[in-house]
């Protein structure tokens, strides 16, 4: 007969005597088994019953610091609820009717309630014992059972997260009937006091534990998880389980305390070991919701657009089988003002035929002067071009650029000097499509049949369209052609002036200026057969 695959975490050492479903409650002074009675037991119990299960000769005597044990199932038991403490974008909650609205901060969720986060939301949760559980994004979390044990302090939080991922910040808890228990469909999480995540996906569950020691327990087989130690435990279960050391904390000491773009992009040295690192960015220095929930192959990354304010950031590396290491955290802060202009030229992935490109965006409010900068990656490391102090809404780039890929981007400094943030990042490509006044004859002059002629090469994949007139204003054409390569050959040429040009043609179709016209004088065919190959041809440029 087969079995589910269960995963169970408890503190280690957390161990319960053999009275575990007795809570001790410490007599004070004034006690009474009668009031203590009315408090704490349920509709049904009797406090005579607690006098024979405490052994009290004297109900009415009650010394103070005596134990009283109270079995659980004698308490008197409320629902409890869970509070919305946080929320960025959108989420929904079912209730156990079908009755489905959206989910608002402050809100309260009843035991039943299913929430679902859409993407880019997330949220987080406060039960009753002061635990919280933050929900990311693409996530389902079914609210199981929210108990609370009268005035006890104890809280049963049983928890179903059906898929995406949470992180659990459960305060100690005490008292037997204390439970704090998430469930995902291969596994079982519960815990008495500690700090840890749960992912939920198709191949399995996960478990990734920060702080407090944990037990581990898959089917028939157990470990022990030290802080800083997380567990795989896949669909259909296993014949193992191994803790596996997570990855330590990246170095975020390099991050910037005050970013100069809305769209900041952080770097920081790469992990060993790190297949991948997993980015946060929220407004609260808790994480209790996310502005940004990104994943990334390498040690970089750039943030979506942010309004201006105080954030915090907290990278995590993940290993090769999906784990995320510890986290590291840093702060940061966007200024708002002077706001940035918006680019215009060049667009978002345009082609600039120039090697000098003229940059324009619009007028901003409070700029005085601009600034900019241009680089070949989107981090602006070592800028090939940039510029403080730009009157005006357009600078042409002082220095050509050679063919590729460029960001530009642009800010704005007020008349105080004070220095705005940069817009977004602009990438564009330089792809010159440069004037041909190189055209030469072919070394090997005037070949049989023909006169080659030959120019620079353009860009890869660029064609060419040669022309020859007896006109300096070609008005009728002798050779019209379009070449593949930086040369042609025509035949049949008589002798006497003629004119010729070219032009690049790009893959698009995009067509380069004609350069000036270049004269040619040729000699009569017959001298040209009498002088052999070697005949001279006189090139000037007009």
């Amino acid at each position: 007969m087969g079995f589910r695959a269960g995963l169970l975490l408890v503190l280690a050492l957390a161990c319960v005597p053999a009275f575990a479903e007795d809570w001790v409650y410490r007599v004070r002074p004034g006690d009474t088994l009668w009031d203590l009675g009315g408090a704490y037991l349920k509709p049904g119990v009797d406090w005579h019953r607690l006098q024979q299960h405490n052994r009290i000769a004297d109900p009415y005597r009650l010394a103070p610091g005596t134990r009283l044990r109270i079995p659980l199932t004698w308490l008197r038991q409320q629902p409890a609820r869970a509070r919305v403490v946080a929320l960025i974008g959108k989420a929904t909650t079912v209730t156990s009717a079908g009755t489905s609205q959206a989910v608002n901060e402050g809100m309260e969720l009843g035991a039943g309630s299913r929430l679902l986060t859409a993407a880019g939301a997330s949220l987080s949760l406060q039960f009753a014992d002061g635990s919280r559980l933050r929900l990311r994004e693409g996530s389902e979390l079914v609210l199981d059972r929210l108990t609370r044990y009268g005035r006890t302090g104890m809280v049963d939080t049983r928890l179903r997260l059906q898929r995406g991922h949470v992180h659990n910040e459960v305060r100690h808890l005490r008292g037997p009937g204390s439970r704090f228990i998430v469930d995902t469909p291969t596994a079982s999480s519960a815990v008495r006091g500690t700090r840890f995540r749960i992912h939920s996906g198709d191949q399995g569950t996960q478990a990734e534990v920060l702080d407090g020691r944990v037990a581990v327990t898959v089917g028939r087989h157990a470990t022990l998880l030290k802080p800083g130690f997380g567990t795989h435990a896949q669909t259909g279960g296993g014949d193992s389980l191994q803790p596996i050391a997570l990855l330590p904390a990246p170095d975020l000491s390099s991050i910037a305390a005050h970013q100069d773009s809305v769209r900041p992009q952080f770097a920081w040295p790469a992990v060993a070991g790190a297949a991948g690192y997993r980015v946060l960015i929220s407004p609260h220095p808790d994480f209790a919701a996310l502005v940004a929930d990104l994943a990334s192959g390498t040690p970089s990354v750039t943030a979506p657009v942010l309004e201006p304010g105080q954030y915090h950031l907290r990278v995590s590396a993940i290993d090769g089988g999906g784990l995320e290491g510890r986290d590291a955290d840093a702060a940061f802060a966007i200024e708002g003002r002077p706001v940035p202009p918006y680019a215009i030229t060049p667009s978002a992935g345009g082609l600039v035929r120039q090697n000098r490109p003229a940059l324009r965006w619009t007028q901003a409010p409070e700029a005085h002067r601009y600034r900019y900068e241009v680089a070949d990656n989107p981090e602006f490391r070592d800028p090939v071009a940039r510029g403080d102090e730009v009157r005006g809404e357009a600078i042409t780039v002082a220095e050509p650029l050679p063919p590729g890929a460029y960001y530009w981007r642009v800010g704005s400094i007020d008349a105080q000097g004070k220095k705005g943030p940069f817009g977004d990042a602009i990438e564009f490509t330089v792809r010159p499509l440069d004037p041909i006044d190189d055209i030469d004859l072919d070394k090997d002059g005037a070949r049989a049949g023909g006169i080659s002629f030959h120019w620079r090469a353009g860009q890869p994949g660029q064609r060419y369209r040669f022309q020859m007139s007896r006109s300096p204003s070609f008005d009728k054409l002798r050779v019209d052609e379009v070449v593949e390569q930086p040369e042609i050959t025509v035949s049949k040429l008589a002798g006497g002036t003629w004119y010729l040009r070219a032009q690049a043609i790009d893959t698009d179709g995009e067509t380069g200026e004609f350069a000036p016209a270049q004269k040619v004088k040729l000699p009569c065919r017959l001298c040209r057969i009498g002088a052999g190959a070697g005949a001279v041809l006189l090139l000037l440029s007009l």
